[in-house]
């Protein structure tokens, strides 16, 4: 399919989804008819806005690098979207700005995607899109999770 055509079928979605996506913002979240509605993640973002900001996989660190929370994913989870929201605010954006995320988890356990899902549901104003992922080990024994993010902003 054409990159136009697509774009047709998006603003053909959008013109026909009244009340789905918010008003004068440049992230449109979407969860269409047809595929599963989630209530921690959107499945679609779509962006209009001019500056791209790719933040790198944030982690359980401190500004020393200090590891903190070692040994409890939940409180590392705390740490990591507080260092998110101070790298996409470095950016000039705030966690509303932010159209994905993708989380990494050592040792997932199906359970783990609740309390995930209420973490992403308290620090995004909107869920963004969202790709949660089990992994064996992240770049430091300690480390237990990771979030990477792409924000847009104008």
């Amino acid at each position: 399919m054409k990159i136009e055509h697509f774009s047709n079928i998006v603003g053909l979605l959008v013109l026909l989804s009244p009340g789905i996506l918010p008003a004068n913002s440049d992230i449109q979240f979407l969860n269409p008819e047809g595929i599963f509605k989630p209530a921690t993640f959107s499945q679609i973002a779509i962006t209009s806005g001019d500056t791209v900001v790719y933040i790198s996989g944030q982690t359980a660190r401190d500004e020393k690098s200090n590891i903190v929370a070692t040994g409890d994913v939940r409180k590392q989870a705390e740490k990591v979207f507080q260092n998110l929201r101070v790298a996409v605010e470095a950016a000039g954006g705030t966690m509303g700005d932010i159209a994905k995320i993708t989380t990494f988890v050592v040792d997932l356990k199906p359970d783990d995607r609740v309390w995930i899902g209420e973490m992403v549901k308290q620090h995004f104003p909107k869920p963004p899109a969202h790709t949660l992922v089990g992994i064996s080990a992240l770049a430091a024994p300690e480390l237990l999770i990771e979030i990477e993010a792409v924000a847009v902003l104008d």
